[in-house]
């Protein structure tokens, strides 16, 4: 028995949930500040950019949202629970911007900030899929920047 009171594994490498709530907390306390700060289109556009840029740079901002993703189709429950909550999280750090959005007025008001985040999500998700499958960063740019022309859609003209 290791040290957390497992049987196999390395003696040194904690649970798999313990992993997994690691990574997301790493990922979560990169994307907080700059959801937090969304408070035009603009701005969601420059978390675009960062994001991008994480991918680019493979500083370990976005990366290990690949293998999180993994634990959904393959991983025990208690994995899975974990990654779903940290997809929740942050799919509501998204919808927390877009809603502070739609309250200044750049937004219609019946633009739905779940709706939209839930957009923006998929389009994050599947770009970067898209972009490690192909070594091309720029498969999540139009990924990316599909999901803000839908957010675009909603906005008031002046």
């Amino acid at each position: 028995m290791d040290r957390y009171g497992q049987d196999g594994g390395r003696a040194d490498e904690p649970p798999m949930e313990e992993t997994v709530e690691a990574r997301f907390g790493r990922l979560l306390a990169i994307q907080e500040p700059l959801l937090n700060n969304l408070h035009s289109v603009r701005d969601l556009v420059r978390w675009r950019d960062e994001v991008v840029r994480l991918e680019e740079g493979c500083d370990g901002g976005i990366r290990p949202l690949g293998d999180l993703a993994k634990l959904l189709a393959g991983g025990d429950e208690a994995g899975r629970s974990v990654v779903r909550a940290g997809f929740a999280a942050w799919e509501s750090l998204l919808a927390g911007g877009i809603t502070r959005i739609r309250e200044s007025g750049e937004l219609a008001a019946d633009a739905d900030p779940e709706r939209l985040a839930t957009s923006l999500m998929a389009a994050l998700q599947g770009g970067l899929l898209l972009a490690r499958t192909t070594r091309d960063v720029r498969r999540l740019e139009v990924a990316l920047d599909t999901a803000l022309g839908y957010v675009r859609a909603h906005a008031v003209t002046p």
